[in-house]
């Protein structure tokens, strides 16, 4: 189970978007790639290309938990927009809610 508060420590994973990659390969690129380690508590967070998609990672020293949200059509994420060319960012508490729960419409929708 994701249990997450204002306590993590949240990094936005930019330029990260292939939802086909699961804990093993996110968990590979954020070792890899970022010089990074999952450390107990930290979340990582990915986003797909056409902003539909949101995955969190974490580990808590036994598991590891993926959490994933999914618009329908005609909704997307915000767009991250960070300054500098770092490849991962550390993000506050405030800006994760508002990034999860402020869908922007993408495209008129017709009921």
């Amino acid at each position: 189970m994701l249990s997450v508060t204002g306590l993590n420590h949240f990094y936005y994973v930019r330029d990260f978007s292939d939802m086909r990659c699961k804990h093993s390969r996110v968990l590979s690129i954020i070792r890899e790639q970022l010089h990074r380690e999952p450390d107990d508590g930290d979340v990582f967070i990915v986003m797909s290309k056409d902003r539909r998609i949101v995955r969190m990672f974490t580990y808590d020293n036994r598991s590891y938990s993926l959490f994933e949200k999914k618009f329908i059509s005609g909704y997307q994420f915000m767009k991250m927009s960070i300054e500098g060319g770092e490849k991962v960012y550390r993000i506050d508490w405030r800006d994760v809610v508002l990034l999860l729960e402020n869908p922007i419409v993408k495209s008129n929708l017709h009921f």
